[in-house]
């Protein structure tokens, strides 16, 4: 789309101006600054205070650069969306814009009120001249000014210098330094709270961050600034969320609109791959897990992969061969202690802290049932898991040893094998080659049988690869995957009076590549968003954290926009 703009001016006696210009620009720019595209001279106005965005679909979008706003139908906002006409004023501007579907041109109107229709208005809006009254300007002005340096600088300093002053001033009801305070100080920082310098460090000065980083030096951006460029991230203070002086509650707003005021648009810029959410209950889009996938590198950010949960070809490839139906059967599973009826949490348990899974593993959760024996002899003799080098250096070594000995309870073995050898009685360089090779021969066959028969193979795609010096390839085992959704935040310490059934739908699952893991309707049956009246009312900052864990630290952001 292209735009077309014009700038209407009113001068006195009835003068009329008007100028015109088109821009191919996407995105227009409105401030006091002289390079902006809309320049509007009027010192209510910021340098670089908006911008108009031309939307692929025909949108027009509108956002505030500096945190002065501009209003829309009477209302004070940061942002907005026009889809085919709207009036924002900007300063003493009144800025039209209509949008042509069919010529794909929107026309933006700049127009400014006559200098004596302002006159007027303002006289109209002051109905009594100070001239009119029996006070004179600077009369009214020397008193209000003595008046408040005397309340509110020269009574403070005086307590603030003078304890028993103080106490003085306080008994006689007269205001003290507490004047100087908007409020009560919140309940984390009032271990400094006396210290005023501690936050602010300049006279006269809003809080700057600076002053917040000192303390938390080590918080995190809500975004990569290299990838999302946008100046409401990098210039908007800590202060803006963070208000301080409001009483002993928590300093985190919780409040849905905190995050809706962007999230609600983002959708719209091409640049971001992000939808638009506004509200949990109503206006939130389906889950998307993070998984791995097969090959990928698990120490590369990059090889990760978020994947929607309506996705029909979704799976998590874990390497085993895993039914949870079968291990969920109603009616037990065979088991060293016999029948045996499973739970989630005979295999699934929470982390100390009660949030997040511990992954499962063979020696914590499987082998309890599926144990690794290998000799009738030796039932308590078991071979190591995970590593096949182990596992043919444990059986030749156990196999040579008992040759070596003799009395080896096998029917196919050789004589030298079976005969139990009398103490003492060394053996013949031929008799020791004839053990070690019915040892190796051995070892071969019972690891063929662990393998590929009763024990690896249950578990694992086992393949046999006659490059690999182990003889066999078993595909790496993914099951170490504590988080799938990063991005949020879920505590099953809290939902434990909540069974595993009713988000994880394990009981019909007889494949180990099923995410099981539940859909935003599951959690909609409880939660709502901020106004729901029949759900749990629930807002954006308690499933999301504003300071993402694997974003830029912000100072280092902040210096970064500033050099």
């Amino acid at each position: 789309m292209r735009a077309r703009i014009r700038h209407i001016a009113h001068r006195r006696k009835g003068v009329v101006t008007e100028s015109e210009k088109q821009v191919q620009n996407q995105s227009i720019t409105i401030g006091r600054a002289t390079d902006q595209d809309i320049f509007l001279p009027d010192t209510g106005v910021s340098y670089q205070h908006a911008r108009i965005n031309l939307l692929p679909d025909g949108v027009v979008s509108v956002s505030s650069v500096s945190r002065l706003g501009f209003y829309i139908e009477g209302n004070l906002v940061q942002n907005c969306l026009i889809r085919k006409r709207g009036e924002l004023t900007i300063g003493a501007y009144r800025i039209a814009i209509d949008i042509d579907q069919k010529q794909k041109l929107v026309d933006i109107t700049v127009e400014k009120l006559a200098e004596d229709i302002v006159e007027m208005q303002q006289a109209r809006d002051r109905p009594l001249a100070l001239e009119q009254t029996w006070l004179s300007k600077r009369q009214l002005s020397w008193l209000g000014f003595a008046a408040i340096l005397i309340l509110f600088l020269v009574l403070p300093i005086f307590a603030f210098k003078d304890k028993h002053a103080a106490q003085m001033m306080q008994d006689m009801n007269l205001p003290g330094d507490d004047l100087w305070s908007s409020g009560e100080i919140s309940a984390p920082h009032r271990f400094f709270g006396n210290d005023c310098n501690r936050c602010h460090q300049q006279a006269f000065v809003q809080v700057r961050d600076e002053a917040c980083l000192d303390c938390h030096d080590d918080i995190t951006a809500h975004s990569d600034p290299a990838v999302f460029d946008l100046p409401r991230l990098h210039l908007t203070p800590c202060a803006s969320c963070h208000h301080e002086h409001e009483g002993t509650g928590h300093l985190v707003q919780n409040s849905q609109k905190m995050c809706s005021d962007c999230h609600g648009f983002l959708g719209n810029l091409s640049m971001i791959d992000l939808n638009n959410i506004s509200d949990f209950g109503t206006d939130h889009s389906q889950f998307r897990v993070t998984l791995m996938p097969d090959g990928g590198d698990r120490d590369d950010p990059r090889s990760w992969r978020r994947v929607s949960l309506d996705d029909p070809n979704i799976q998590h490839q874990t390497g085993l061969i895993f039914p949870h139906d079968v291990h969920l059967d109603p009616a037990g599973v065979d088991g060293p202690r016999g029948r045996q009826v499973l739970d989630c949490d005979d295999c699934h348990r929470t982390d100390a802290s009660g949030n997040y899974m511990v992954p499962v593993t063979m020696e914590g959760q499987c082998q309890s049932c599926h144990r690794l024996e290998f000799d009738p002899d030796e039932k308590d003799r078991q071979l190591p898991h995970g590593d096949l080098a182990s596992l043919r250096n444990m059986l030749e070594e156990f196999y040579s040893l008992a040759a070596l000995r003799g009395g080896v309870a096998d029917a196919g073995a050789p004589d030298l094998i079976t005969q139990r050898r009398r103490p003492g009685k060394s053996m013949t360089r031929a008799e020791t080659q004839v053990a070690l090779d019915w040892a190796m021969q051995k070892a071969e066959e019972v690891a063929e049988e662990v393998i590929e028969r009763r024990s690896c193979n249950l578990c694992h795609r086992v393949r046999r690869d006659p490059d690999s010096k182990f003889g066999w390839q078993i595909p790496p085992v993914n099951t170490s995957q504590a988080r799938w959704l990063p991005k949020g935040f879920f505590a099953h310490d809290t939902h434990r009076n909540t069974k595993c059934e009713k988000c994880h739908d394990a009981e019909h699952s007889a494949r180990s590549e099923d995410v099981l893991l539940p859909r935003i309707q599951v959690c909609r049956e409880c939660h709502g968003g901020q106004n729901a009246q029949d759900r749990m009312q629930s807002t954006c900052i308690e499933c999301h954290s504003f300071h993402q864990p694997d974003a830029l630290r912000t100072s280092v952001s902040r210096k970064e926009d500033h050099e």
